[in-house]
């Protein structure tokens, strides 16, 4: 298995690249129920490449930690590490890694009567309105979110 190579540390964000093959697990193809058990099967069907399936576009894709709890209630937490293509395109309701006047931030983006705004998932935090003074960016969009349990 190789290690997710770091390669940029900002002041909230850890940015790793994804070019590289990551690693191969077992994967049981039959569903597991979260109800009551089922009888386990005693074979695996086949592997399962966490690099293929997380990622569409590799040369644009790259991971970044997290860091604080503005997007608490999209289950995106502290120490999580995201996944984040930048050959996607932003949509409506989209959770995107933006840069703000110079500083990351992983919101939401709604556009809302000819506006547009970046929208935390706490609600501690306000909306920020995005407006033409601002210097505002959008990285990527967050495809997949990974921590622990």
């Amino acid at each position: 298995m190789k290690k997710l190579k770091r390669i940029q540390v900002g002041k909230e964000l850890s940015f790793y690249s994804m070019d590289e093959k990551v690693l191969d697990i077992p994967f049981y193809q039959s569903n597991v129920s979260a109800g009551f058990p089922s009888p386990a099967e005693d074979f695996m069907d086949l592997d399962l490449n966490l690099q293929e399936y997380l990622v569409q576009h590799p040369s644009a894709t790259f991971c970044v930690r997290v860091t604080g709890d503005s997007m608490q209630n999209a289950g995106i937490f502290s120490g999580d590490v995201m996944v984040v293509d930048r050959a996607l395109e932003a949509k409506n309701n989209s959770i995107v890694l933006a840069v703000l006047d110079g500083e990351f931030t992983v919101k939401r983006i709604q556009k809302r009567a000819g506006k547009l705004y970046l929208k935390p998932e706490n609600k501690n935090f306000s909306p920020i309105e995005i407006i033409e003074e601002m210097n505002f960016q959008v990285w990527g969009v967050v495809t997949h979110i990974i921590h622990k349990v």
